[in-house]
């Protein structure tokens, strides 16, 4: 199906109004730089979960099937938002670190992927809710229906009147949120008490958390701002890691005093090796 996708988008971007093999080379680009963060959130974690999910429903165990499920879901929401806030406002830097021609266009379409990303990464665990009950088909089936909204969409919205190339981008970020919902609604019909107040109120301290890591985003990309004559892996590296360290640092300590479970494993390992004493050999 994502195979399918691809070449229709490509048929799209070819459009000589639109940049011909100039927009297809850009899309391409930016769909290969939003993919990095989807296989080494959703597609990483989901596959070393799975065979744990499979075992707790061998077990007859569903409670447990549930609680393990919502637990890594939770985990990979909390670690894809600060991802995706650090992508928003530094796609230019990214873009043009990696890519030395039409860097701004690749930024511009990459920018509107940054919602894919997070879309994706919670697909990649909620279809294992699925393949973990033996159900393949209502995935696939899902996923033929809203790849059919998907040429809808990037074709109206690829249009030179509308956005142009980057509204292959825009749609993939809309059609991916529809898969989800859709799939979500079908896993709260088989399983009403899915979704606990538990689990939806660490999602939403979560959201809460990122706040605070879009305001140390914009504040960083105001301090450090992507200069004309900003080029090479010292000086856009280096403006890159301070901003991550920012985001991430805002990220885990307000998670923390949030009272997150997340934030705790990384908490903890700082302490130690903050306060791991030195040995002084004489």
């Amino acid at each position: 199906m994502d195979q399918l996708q691809s070449v229709v988008e490509t048929n799209f971007a070819s459009n000589k109004a639109l940049g011909g093999a100039t927009a297809i080379a850009n899309y391409n680009n930016a769909y290969v730089l939003h993919t990095a963060p989807i296989l080494l959130i959703g597609t990483a974690i989901s596959t070393a979960a799975f065979p744990r999910l499979n075992q707790r429903l061998s077990q007859g165990r569903p409670d447990l099937f549930r609680k393990d499920f919502l637990m890594v879901m939770r985990a990979m929401i909390w670690l894809t938002l600060p991802i995706i806030v650090f992508c928003f406002f530094t796609r230019g830097y990214l873009a043009r670190l990696i890519f030395t021609n039409n860097n701004a266009d690749i930024a511009l379409i990459f920018g509107f992927l940054t919602g894919a990303i997070f879309f994706r990464v919670l697909y990649a665990i909620i279809s294992r809710w699925f393949y973990a009950q033996k159900d393949t088909k209502t995935p696939l089936i899902i996923s033929i229906f809203t790849i059919g909204i998907n040429v809808y969409l990037a074709y109206r919205l690829s249009q030179p009147g509308a956005y142009g190339v980057a509204g292959l981008a825009l749609a993939q970020s809309l059609v991916a949120a529809a898969e989800v919902i859709v799939l979500m609604i079908v896993m709260l019909v088989r399983d009403p008490k899915l979704f606990d107040f538990t689990f939806l109120g660490g999602v939403l301290k979560t959201i809460s958390v990122t706040g605070f890591s879009v305001v140390a985003g914009f504040i960083m990309i105001s301090l450090y701002p992507l200069g004309i004559n900003d080029i090479g892996i010292f000086t856009l590296g280096g403006k890159l890691a301070l901003i991550a360290a920012v985001i991430g640092a805002v990220h885990v300590g307000m998670s923390a005093l949030f009272g997150l479970e997340e934030a705790r494993p990384i908490i903890e390992r700082a302490k130690k090796i903050i306060l791991k004493p030195i040995r002084l050999e004489v």
